[in-house]
């Protein structure tokens, strides 16, 4: 074989392997799973309580992910996840698009007494404001839980968000619904359950985004909570940002700015049309993350840890 004939050959060789993955990495991203809303977690919970193989590989797989003493092995984890994906009738990922790994690292020694929750002040006015295509996309604020507490010299009321899913773009796409049985073997949850602060002082107001954990029942596994501040991420991004806003009275105006449910009293997507939802204390649920955790998880906890400063 000439020289320019094997250049030639392995040019080609070159492309095509190219091709294949881009096409094993793009086309989960792009290709369109008809999954009727609500159903897959309907399907989940009755398969993990009436097939056994089921609910076998969910649990081996939660034991890697979620308790710190368990080593994570990530080829067996993605067997497992597989067997999930299959069970549910829903096509099997491949190691490239398997890039989920441990989310609990570390064991509670003890678990810390709730916090008394009480009802916030009655002036307090919070307007959610979303992006009405994620709504569309089934995608909206189902309840909102606060809880005004005492936290060192500062009382503090504790918001958190409940939105009925999370979807990552393309919406509806293989990658998305993957995404989505993820969360219900490691969340147990297809909700996307999202918590800030608000500090009410006399002449302003603070927003804080901060991290917090809550801790397993099975494993006292402590779960991080990361921040969900948006800073200046638009819908197209998805954001996990700490920080402090400030503004002053106590109508509050929060703009929901990424695909992940990130805020800030900012709006970054002036060009999309919005959604508002309002809540007063009379009409928010009053309870910590960890209620609202347990209200919607098949996972329990038993604390919450606040980690403001």
């Amino acid at each position: 074989m000439s020289r320019k004939k094997f250049l030639i050959l392995l040019s080609l060789l070159v492309i095509a392997l190219s091709a294949i993955i881009f096409y094993l990495f793009y086309y989960p991203k792009l290709a369109q799973v008809n999954v009727e809303e609500g159903t897959l977690k309907e399907k989940f919970k009755k398969l993990y309580e009436y097939d056994e193989e089921f609910r076998k590989a969910v649990d081996e797989l939660r034991k890697m992910v979620l308790d710190p003493e368990q080593p994570y092995d990530k080829d067996k984890a993605l067997k497992l996840f597989n067997t999930v994906l299959e069970k549910l009738e829903l096509p099997k990922m491949s190691p490239l698009n398997f890039n989920y790994g441990k989310s609990v690292h570390t064991k509670a020694s003890k678990v810390p007494p709730k916090p008394e929750c009480q009802r916030p002040p009655q002036n307090l006015v919070l307007k959610i404001v979303q992006p009405k295509s994620d709504v569309e996309e089934g995608n909206g604020v189902e309840e909102v839980y606060m809880c005004y507490l005492k936290h060192g010299a500062s009382w503090v009321i504790e918001v958190t968000v409940v939105f009925s899913d999370e979807d990552r773009p393309q919406p509806n796409s293989l990658d998305d619904i993957w995404y989505d049985v993820w969360r219900l073997v490691s969340w147990g949850r297809v909700e996307d359950i999202e918590t800030f602060y608000i500090i009410l002082h006399p002449k302003r107001t603070f927003i804080k985004y901060e991290e917090l954990a809550i801790i397993l029942n099975e494993s006292l596994g402590i779960r991080s909570i990361a921040p969900i501040g948006s800073d200046y991420k638009s819908f197209g991004s998805a954001a996990h940002e700490e920080g402090t806003e400030t503004l002053e009275g106590t109508e509050i105006t929060i703009y929901v700015n990424t695909w992940n449910h990130a805020f800030s009293i900012q709006d970054t997507n002036k060009n999309m049309e919005k959604i508002v939802y309002e809540y007063t204390p009379d009409k928010a649920k009053i309870g910590l993350r960890l209620d609202a955790e347990n209200d919607y998880s098949m996972l329990k906890y038993l604390g919450e840890i606040l980690l403001l400063p």
